[in-house]
């Protein structure tokens, strides 16, 4: 029996080296998955402080790693589907009609900029969003009729210099003459992945071009 066990025994030690290969890996994998899910950005959008339009957006970076907020797109769809973006990161409503900011009221003046972990914005009211979208794209009406509107933040990470953005949707509903705003989701949802993060690219190209 000794003596099988002997003849057996680099068998059997290849097989527990090749076993302990693979705990290692399976090892590994789950530990690069858990870095990467740690580093990856998570954003939160959400309202509140007043109901309906005159609701706050916040903003809330929920990553490990600070982001850099570069822009923000309101999408507003009509009750026949037809669709309207404005690109809105300035809180142009703060400024004196055809003034600028003065040197201590710039960072006011806008939603773009960095944001740690942790920690939240106010982006402004849906109905002041609205106005400057009516501000960037002569398509807006203020009284237009909506179905819905969709608020999507764009940022830059801080470990890779990627885009990413998150996009939260809320239906508008008229109950008994009062205005109200529905999430369509829990939460927002993040876009995050290759190919969205190159069609994020490419629209954000196509408006640095309308506007040089």
């Amino acid at each position: 029996m000794f003596k099988t066990l002997l003849n057996y025994a680099p068998l059997v030690s290849a097989g527990m080296a090749g076993l302990t290969a693979l705990i290692w890996v399976v090892y590994l994998t789950a530990f690069l998955a858990s870095y990467r899910r740690q580093r990856r950005p998570s954003i939160l959008i959400t309202s509140g402080a007043g109901r309906g339009m005159g609701a706050h957006c916040f903003v809330t970076n929920l990553g490990l790693e600070p982001i850099y907020v570069l822009d923000i797109i309101l999408d507003l769809t009509r009750p026949d589907g037809s669709r309207v973006r404005a690109v809105i990161p300035e809180r142009n409503e703060q400024l004196p009609e055809g003034d600028q900011p003065g040197p201590d009221d710039g960072r006011g003046a806008t939603n773009v900029g960095p944001l740690c972990s942790g920690v939240q914005i106010d982006i402004g009211r849906f109905s002041t969003m609205i106005e400057r979208a009516c501000a960037e794209n002569p398509e807006v009406q203020a009284d237009m009729p909506m179905a819905s509107l969709e608020i999507t933040v764009v940022t830059i990470t801080a470990a890779r210099a990627e885009l990413c953005a998150a996009s939260r949707a809320y239906r508008i509903e008229d109950r008994a003459g009062a205005i109200r705003l529905c999430a369509t989701s829990i939460k927002a949802k993040q876009i995050q992945g290759f190919f969205a993060r190159r069609r994020l690219a490419r629209e954000l190209e196509q408006r640095l071009g309308t506007r040089l």
